[in-house]
């Protein structure tokens, strides 16, 4: 009985303790996170794009972790609106987009906001990554997503080679450890 109730208590506290953890991006990868941390327009699915190729699709306060090579990339989400982000990735490294919605004349439009700087109100994201598990999709699930999403695809770099974009993210980077909330005794201790 001793035993069962120490083994219970033992249990109850591992995991009211857990911490979500940051996986460090692959030596030979780069590392994009999408973080949806606002609830605003949350039945509404942004989809998510590099390039030509559709990475995921999602509602709400969520977030996509998103392995790619090293390397130039055109990033870019759908809603009612498109926006886009050009990057040059680097192998080994943890970048991060913010996508925050906007309040569209149908739907919820969005924003993507490449942090950059250290400065960069962080909260809402790391709450977001240490409670949270990256959305993820299957191969099938993406080839139907990407079969669905064809036109969308031609239409929407059509308009982004009409328009271009000034939008780049930075080479400002993120150590795993960075990327967790941790509160304190009564006060925040994220400074990022």
């Amino acid at each position: 009985m001793k035993k069962s109730l120490l083994l219970l208590l033992f249990t109850l506290f591992s995991f009211y303790g857990y911490a979500q953890s940051i996986e460090p991006a692959p030596t030979d990868k780069a590392v994009v996170y999408f973080v949806r941390s606002s609830s605003l327009g949350f039945a509404i699915n942004f989809t998510y794009f590099d390039s030509t190729k559709v990475i995921g699709r999602f509602n709400g306060p969520k977030f996509l972790r998103y392995e790619c090579d090293p390397g130039e990339h055109l990033f870019w989400a759908r809603a009612e609106n498109k926006d886009y982000v050009k990057a040059d990735l680097e192998a080994g490294k943890i970048y991060v987009i913010d996508v925050i919605p906007q309040m569209g004349a149908i739907k919820a439009g969005l924003l993507l906001q490449p942090i950059n700087s250290p400065d960069y109100k962080m909260k809402k994201t790391q709450k977001l990554l240490t409670k949270g598990t990256s959305e993820s999709f299957t191969e099938p699930e993406l080839a139907v997503l990407q079969e669905q999403m064809e036109e969308v695809v031609i239409k929407g770099l059509e308009k982004y080679y009409k328009k271009g974009t000034e939008k780049l993210l930075g080479d400002f980077t993120f150590e795993p450890e960075e990327l967790l909330y941790v509160k304190k005794k009564g006060k925040d201790k994220n400074t990022i």
